[in-house]
């Protein structure tokens, strides 16, 4: 995958200009951003985490043993998003803000990973072939109409797993984005997570609103599709394993969860409308 380093402002502005204006951004509104306390305070974790990052992406595209297609960008946050993956006619810009205020270099490792691995999926043709045309006919409205809530889950469960997977030792609240206490309720809740979300997919399949927080009940934390969605793939991988004695279980899981992004949303019956 071609890197890109625009986390100092480029002089000819190359790399931030196209995002910047979607975002209603100019040149001097970042340069007022790079001097607030904030982004002073988080320079330090991005030029921490930018020299791991080559090996970061070898680690992700060793694990799916192929070079990812498309571009990803390491920029101010500008104190707003941490990072998304953006499709576009069968090519991918992955932007990271990598000095996002709530991040660490375990935070931004973990982002990565995740993000990448929606590049993975989103070029595994299976996973789109229901549109009946190449990858790179598919244009980004075309994608986003078509992301079912099926597909929402699959994708971000399938992130957050594969993160976890790839990266054991970065504690598992990191990998879901929450603070502890965030990611204990969610564990303490999961029941409850789960039956609201079922009720969805067998209503108005709106599984975008578990963004927010207090969705489930008073007090519970914002994504918690993602968390009900990663713990329901996991469990799918551990009742799976075939226990190749020629892999230890670590390589064997991750091996397993790299399998399943190849998998159209139809395949994840956990999803269903019908559960």
């Amino acid at each position: 995958m071609k890197r890109y380093e625009a986390f100092e402002l480029h002089p000819d502005w190359e790399f931030l200009a196209p995002r910047a204006r979607e975002w209603g951004l100019d040149q001097k509104s970042t340069e007022r951003w790079f001097k607030t306390a904030e982004a002073q305070r988080m320079q330090s974790v991005a030029r921490d985490f930018l020299p791991q990052v080559s090996s970061v992406i070898a680690d992700v595209e060793q694990a799916f043993d192929r070079e990812l297609p498309g571009a990803i960008f390491f920029m101010p946050s500008y104190g707003e998003f941490d990072g998304f993956a953006r499709y576009d006619l069968g090519e991918h810009q992955v932007l990271l803000g990598v000095d996002f205020p709530d991040a660490d270099v375990d935070y931004l490792k973990a982002l990565t990973a995740h993000e990448l691995s929606h590049v993975y999926r989103d070029h595994s043709p299976a996973v789109w072939q229901h549109l009946g045309q190449p990858l790179h006919q598919i244009t980004r409205s075309q994608y986003l109409e078509s992301g079912t809530a099926q597909e929402h889950l699959v994708s971000e469960g399938l992130a957050t797993l594969f993160s976890q997977v790839l990266y054991p030792q970065i504690p598992a609240a990191t990998h879901h984005f929450y603070e502890e206490a965030e990611y204990r309720w969610c564990v303490e809740h999961s029941d409850e997570i789960g039956n609201q979300i079922r009720r969805a997919l067998r209503g108005d399949q709106d599984v975008w609103s578990f963004y927010a927080p207090s969705r489930v009940a008073p007090g519970s934390p914002s994504r918690t599709q993602y968390y009900w969605a990663s713990k329901m793939l996991g469990e799918r991988v551990d009742q799976n394993l075939t226990r190749d004695k020629n892999l230890n279980p670590a390589a064997e899981r991750l091996r397993a969860v790299v399998a399943l992004h190849q998998k159209p949303a139809e395949f994840f019956s956990e999803f269903s409308s019908d559960t």
